[in-house]
């Protein structure tokens, strides 16, 4: 998971670099983040006087969450994580959740900054519930493959 978080926000970065230079692979890399992000120029930050390749809530979500990943063994450890309450995520989640909405029905249009802050607030938490749920879920799979054919309801 810390390896493509670390692949994934460095390609944020490599586009403008790659655009500045004027090379070809600029556009495949944009290409790869076009799906997840709307790369809508004004609300993105630019290094080298090019856009990132994505704007600056999706910026501070990918972030966050190659935070919340280096984080998340100084927090949790290598046990068997139960999975963050349900408020936690909720008190996360209200943040980004209220500025986009207000965004949408045009009450008031973020600052960068606020969508960069909104973004790294909600990436921080995520990993503490897919970390955890991957690895639930290999735990688990892990336990059935080391269980008799019988136990399983297989034929014996």
């Amino acid at each position: 998971v810390l390896a493509f978080a670390l692949v994934w926000t460095a390609g944020i970065f490599l586009a403008p670099c790659l655009r500045s230079r004027s090379s070809h692979w600029a556009a495949w890399v944009y290409a790869a983040y076009a799906p997840v992000c709307h790369q809508i120029p004004s609300r993105s930050f630019f290094l080298r006087d090019c856009p990132l390749a994505v704007c600056g809530r999706c910026l501070g979500i990918y972030a966050g969450f190659l935070c919340g990943t280096i984080l998340y063994p100084l927090v949790r450890g290598f046990r068997p994580p139960p999975l963050p309450e349900t408020r936690i995520f909720i008190l996360a989640t209200a943040p980004i959740g209220l500025d986009t909405l207000m965004n949408f029905i045009h009450l008031y249009g973020s600052p960068n900054g606020l969508r960069l802050a909104t973004g790294i607030i909600w990436g921080l938490i995520l990993p503490f519930y897919l970390i955890g749920g991957l690895a639930d879920f290999l735990i688990r799979a892990g336990s059935r493959s080391r269980e008799p054919e019988s136990s399983r309801g297989g034929i014996a």
